[in-house]
């Protein structure tokens, strides 16, 4: 039975290196998954918040206008919308480009996370094409609704724990050597084995990331007087703790500051210059001091989730680029520019 598993082990091994050497075919592969987890990503980012509604009823996609049920050829990512020309068969109305967008974005990402680090096993591959859609999910709904479903946040900390011991990759790094900096610098040869190590990371990470979020939201929420951050985020970033570790989730929480700050200014200014342009159509006159407060009083709602989706697929996709940029790049950038 032993030398049987083996003979099949190498068998899917070969195969999966075949499959890798060829480029247009690898290419295509990973770009038809993801058209494919894009057009599901879409589903579900229109269902989740709805009530009556899962990812499985209606076990069929329909039109959100009409609510006729699709024609399989219709359905086909990328493919259907083309040719349907982005309207419903039966009604006419359009479908919008952000169902054509889902598809094209996450063809895009899995051709980028299929000839990365994680194609080096076909666990590791598909633990992080789960993740990136699963990702993009949260995203969406939280851009459109200010909420990260707990299907996605508390059910990645189970698959982050749950898979630590057998894809140990994911929080010891592609070659198992990573260091644990908030074990005394220990790496995994301090553990009776890779899994015990991996899964000590994924608990560590899961948890110290629950409590320092959770720690900065109720501290800002009592200085401003209101929520600071949704629950949400709070579960996130254990999730991304529990995924990757620890320094990938301080890591991600620093991406999604910086961009979280960005868009908020951003916006901030784009409601600035619709109110302008409001007062404008109506002859009102108001000072820039005055425009300037309603756009951010607007504008300054932004949901924290995208951002740090964005900060955790930067570290999911590219690890070591990551890890040196934080570590080394940006500590001596600084350097320089106080010296």
């Amino acid at each position: 039975m032993e030398l049987g598993a083996a003979s099949f082990h190498n068998k899917v091994m070969e195969g999966w290196d075949t499959l890798k050497g060829i480029g247009w075919m690898w290419g295509g592969l990973m770009a038809i998954l993801g058209a494919m987890a894009g057009s599901f990503a879409s589903a579900a980012i229109h269902r989740i918040p709805r009530e009556g509604m899962t990812l499985i009823h209606p076990l069929r996609s329909f039109c959100p206008h009409c609510r006729h049920t699709l024609r399989w050829h219709d359905n086909l990512p990328i493919l259907g919308w083309l040719l349907l020309r982005g309207k419903c068969r039966d009604c006419g109305v359009g479908f919008g480009a952000s169902y054509l967008g889902h598809e094209l974005i996450l063809a895009s990402v899995f051709l980028v996370a299929g000839s990365g680090w994680a194609a080096i096993s076909l666990g590791t591959l598909l633990l992080t094409l789960v993740a990136l859609t699963a990702l993009w999910i949260a995203a969406g709904v939280d851009w459109n609704h200010l909420i990260l479903p707990d299907g996605i946040t508390l059910g990645g900390v189970v698959l982050g724990l749950l898979a630590a011991p057998f894809l140990p990759q994911f929080q010891l790094g592609p070659d198992l050597s990573r260091s644990f900096w908030f074990f005394g610098f220990q790496d995994a040869s301090s553990f009776s084995s890779p899994a015990t190590a991996a899964f000590t990371a994924a608990v560590a990470g899961a948890l110290i990331s629950f409590l320092l979020l959770f720690g900065i939201r109720a501290l800002f929420s009592y200085l401003l007087g209101q929520e600071a951050l949704g629950f949400g985020d709070v579960k996130f970033l254990a999730a991304v703790g529990a995924l990757l570790g620890l320094e990938a989730a301080l890591w991600t929480l620093l991406v999604g500051v910086f961009l979280g700050a960005l868009l908020g200014l951003l916006n901030v200014m784009r409601m600035s210059l619709l109110v302008r342009v409001r007062n404008r159509r109506r002859g009102v006159s108001h000072s820039v001091r005055k425009v300037l407060f309603r756009g951010w009083r607007l504008g300054r709602r932004i949901p924290f989730g995208p951002p740090l989706v964005l900060g955790t697929a930067l570290l999911l996709l590219f690890p070591g680029s990551a890890r040196v940029f934080f570590l080394e790049t940006w500590p001596e950038t600084l350097r320089l520019l106080l010296n």
